[in-house]
Formats: structure tokens, sequence, C-alpha cells
């Protein structure tokens, strides 16, 4: 169990009450430690999130060198670049989702906030040539190899700290606000750094969606304990709009693919996680993706995982 002293209690991020209801026990994902954590529901807005959380200067311990969105492909070993192709194709999709809302341009300048590997960035400067900037709290997803990340502007820390100018023309938060400790603080800064019309584009976990009910406690989108929250349609758009947001659209997907939050939430239940070489399960995987394939059809009336909402300064 986390030590006592590592944990913080944090009234409801939202609207600042502390009646609560719990929702989920739920053991640690993705890492070698059996801590367990609640889950609570905030019985004022409804908001759920994690209660008590680890420290902010302790959960770095959860996001060690085999944690795997900073693994990316490499973690299926030689299948590395099949499956590199693929995340490509996430990233095609998430510039194509920012391009339908805001026309950018070489000199737009665009923000990614939780950036992990800037692919997604280097995709948009390659297809727009905007200004390409990402910020995220630890560096270790694109400090070992400086040479691929060129061109970019890449800052290690937090939205408080980065030497950030106003007058970004876009913003996107891809599965990154959840992780956040405050995340209403969080989208104020933004909104600060905002040009007139800019976009703000959003994608986390959906606690609505058919996933969490399916896996309950070991639902992917807890990603215990480095998500504060688990956001529903109405609190995220709450929680944006009382940020000075104006709310455009919201829709129940994201660009990450469903099948890969539904196989993550398997491999929790089963005891797996995905630490080391996932060679062994590649074939498995893709059998479960060619298989799911029809049910993605029906991912815009029925969330799977995601949710993605944009908004307007």
């Amino acid at each position: 169990m986390t030590d006592a002293l590592e944990l913080e209690a944090a009234a409801c991020l939202l609207c600042g009450a502390s009646d609560d209801e719990t929702v989920a026990i739920s053991p640690v994902q993705q890492h070698t430690t059996r801590d367990v954590f609640r889950f609570v529901r905030c019985r004022a807005c409804a908001l759920v999130r994690l209660h008590p959380r680890v420290r902010a200067e302790r959960v770095g311990v959860y996001y060690d060198a085999t944690y795997l969105p900073h693994r990316g492909a490499a973690a299926w070993g030689r299948y590395a670049p099949i499956v590199e192709r693929a995340l490509g194709r996430t990233d095609r999709a998430r510039v194509k989702r920012v391009l339908a809302t805001k026309r950018l341009t070489s000199v737009s300048r665009v923000l990614d906030v939780g950036c992990g590997r800037p692919t997604f960035l280097r995709a948009l400067r390659d297809a727009t040539g905007a200004h390409a900037v990402g910020i995220d709290f630890v560096d270790e997803a694109w400090r070992g190899d400086p040479a691929r990340w060129s061109g970019l502007e890449l800052h290690e820390g937090t939205l408080e700290n980065a030497p950030l100018t106003p007058g970004f023309d876009a913003m996107t938060l891809w599965h990154a606000l959840e992780h956040d400790y405050q995340p209403l603080a969080t989208l104020r800064r933004l909104r600060a750094l905002a040009a007139p019309d800019a976009v703000l584009v959003i994608e986390v976990p959906n606690y609505d969606s058919l996933w969490r009910i399916w896996h309950g406690a070991q639902w992917a989108g807890f990603h215990t304990p480095r998500h504060t929250v688990a956001f529903t349609p109405a609190t995220l758009r709450h929680l944006v709009e009382k940020a000075g947001w104006r709310v455009e659209q919201q829709l129940r997907y994201g660009t990450l693919d469903p099948y890969i939050s539904w196989w993550l939430g398997r491999q929790e239940l089963n005891g797996l996680g995905v630490r080391g070489d996932l060679s062994g399960r590649f074939f498995s995987f893709v059998l479960g993706k060619a298989l799911s394939l029809p049910l993605t059809v029906f991912q815009r009336w029925v969330s799977m995982g995601a949710q993605t909402l944009i908004a307007r300064a």
C-alpha cells in the first residue's frame, strides 16, 4: 500500500465540495506495486475523482521508463514498425480533427499540453507549417532522441513555469486533462494564452462509456493512480465553461481506437499488465482488433471509452 505520507486529500476539483460517495476501489495499473486506490463521486456536482491521490511531487514514480505511452511502438519489440504506422494514423486523425475546426498556416501557433512522445505535433507541423509547442511534466518521451524532434519547441514542466507567451491559435489536450491535479486552473491558464477565436480540443476517457461499465474497477480510463479525474460529458462541459471557454461540440468518441482502451482493460482484468516486451501478444491483439471493427460503427451513439470536446475562446 502506498505510504499515507505520499497521499493527499483534495476537495472536488470542479465545485470544491467535500461530500463524496465511493464508486470504485481500483488497483494500480501499469506498475509493479499492488497499491489500491479509491475513486469517489461528488454529491454536489457528480465529478468523479481519485481520493485520496498521490502527492504531485511523488506521482512521477508511476511514470517510469516502462510506462507504455512513453515507450510507444518500441514496447512491441520486433513488431514496432507495424505499430508505429498504426500510431501514425492516430496522429493524422488528430491533425484532421484540429483542422476541421481551425485553419492553420505557417504563422499559426499550436500548443499541445501533455504532449508525451510529440508525434502529433510533428505531424501537425509537417501538414501546416505551424509553430508547434509541446509541454509535459516529464521529458522522458523525447529526451533520448533530440534529433527526431528537431523543429518542435518542447518544454518539461507545467503551464505555470513554462516560458509561454499568449497568442496560441489552437490548443490540444489528448488524454492529458484527466492527469491534471488542477484541471480548472489549467483551462483558465490556457484561456489566458489563447489568441482571439482560438480553438481548444480535449480528448479524455468517458466515465459514461460502455467499457467502464464492462471493466469496472479495472477500466483503463481510471489509469490508476495517474488519472486524478474521470469525466462524464456533463462534468467535462461544466469544467470547460467554468474556465471561460465556449463549448461548440461534444462527441461520444475520440481519435483513440476504442479497441485499445478495451484491450488495456482486459490486460488489467487478467492480471497481465503491459510492462515488458509485448511482442508475444501481438497476433492476439491484431485478431481482437479485426473482430472488433464492426463495433466501431456504433461509437457515434454509444461511447466505447473516449469522448471529445471542442471549444472556442
